[in-house]
C-alpha cells in the first residue's frame, strides 16, 4: 500500500510539472505574439502564469528555449530511430526514414512551428538560438548514432560527423521550405526531395550501411504529384 502511495504521489508531481511547463509555453507564445518577442521579458511570462522566475529556469535555460519545447526529447527519439534501422541499410535511407518518423511525431506541433517561424522573422535572436543550439544538438546526436551504427570512434573517424552535417542540412532545408509555405506543403514530400537529392549525388555510402546502392526516397512517387496533397493537417 505504501508503494502505491509513492507511485500516486510521483504521478501527481509529474503531471504538475507538465502542466506548469505547458502553461509557461502557452503564455510565452501568446505574449510574444501580442507584445513582440524582444519586448517580452521572462518576468512578463512568469507573472502571467503566477510562478517565480526561478521556476521558469527549472524548465527552460533561456527565453529562446521556451519556444522550442522539450526539444531534447526529440534528440533522444532521433537517436533511437537511427539505431533501430537495419544495419545493412544505406545511411541516407536510414536518416530519411528517421526524419520521416520524427516529423510524424511532431505533427501535432505544426501550428506552433509556423508561429515560431513568423516570430523568428521579426527577431534575429530566435534564429541565432536555432543555429547555435538546436542544429548543433541534432548534428551531435546524429553523428553519435551513426558512429555507434558503423562501429567507429567518433574522435578518429570523421565520416559520422560529415554525414550528420549533410543530413541535418537536408532536414533543416526541408523544414525551411515547409515553414515558408505556411505549413501547406506536406513535410514528407519535401523530405523525400531533399534526402532524394543526397542519394542522387551520393548513390552509395561505402562502409556506412552495407555498401549496397541506396534506394531513392523519391522513387515511386507519381509525376506531377503536388507536395502537400497528402498528409496535410486539417485545421
Amino acid at each position: 500500500m505504501e508503494g502505491r502511495k509513492d507511485v500516486d504521489a510521483s504521478g501527481r508531481r509529474e503531471r504538475k510539472k507538465r502542466q506548469t511547463r505547458e502553461a509557461l509555453e502557452k503564455a510565452a507564445l501568446r505574449l510574444f505574439q501580442e507584445k513582440g518577442y524582444d519586448r517580452t521579458t521572462i518576468r512578463d511570462i512568469t507573472e502571467e502564469v503566477d510562478v517565480s522566475q526561478r521556476t521558469f529556469f527549472r524548465y527552460f535555460p533561456s527565453k529562446e528555449a521556451v519556444l522550442f519545447g522539450n526539444w531534447e526529447e526529440s534528440l533522444e527519439l532521433l537517436r533511437r530511430l537511427i539505431l533501430e534501422r537495419p544495419s545493412e541499410e544505406p545511411v541516407f535511407v536510414t536518416l530519411y526514414r528517421a526524419a520521416l518518423k520524427l516529423a510524424e511525431a511532431d505533427r501535432e506541433n505544426e501550428a506552433w512551428l509556423v508561429t515560431v517561424k513568423r516570430l523568428a522573422e521579426k527577431s534575429r535572436r530566435i534564429g541565432e538560438f536555432e543555429r547555435s543550439v538546436i542544429y548543433p544538438g541534432f548534428e551531435r546526436v546524429v553523428a553519435e548514432a551513426l558512429a555507434e551504427r558503423m562501429g567507429v570512434d567518433l574522435e578518429e573517424d570523421p565520416r559520422p560527423r560529415v554525414l550528420a552535417a549533410v543530413s541535418v542540412a537536408a532536414w533543416t532545408t526541408a523544414r525551411s521550405i515547409w515553414m515558408e509555405s505556411g505549413g501547406r506543403m506536406a513535410i514528407s514530400d519535401i523530405l523525400s526531395h531533399t534526402f532524394g537529392s543526397l542519394v542522387e549525388f551520393m548513390p552509395e555510402s561505402r562502409g556506412t550501411g552495407g555498401g549496397r546502392k541506396a534506394e531513392n526516397p523519391r522513387a515511386g512517387k507519381k509525376r506531377g504529384h503536388k507536395a502537400g496533397s497528402q498528409g496535410r493537417k486539417r485545421t
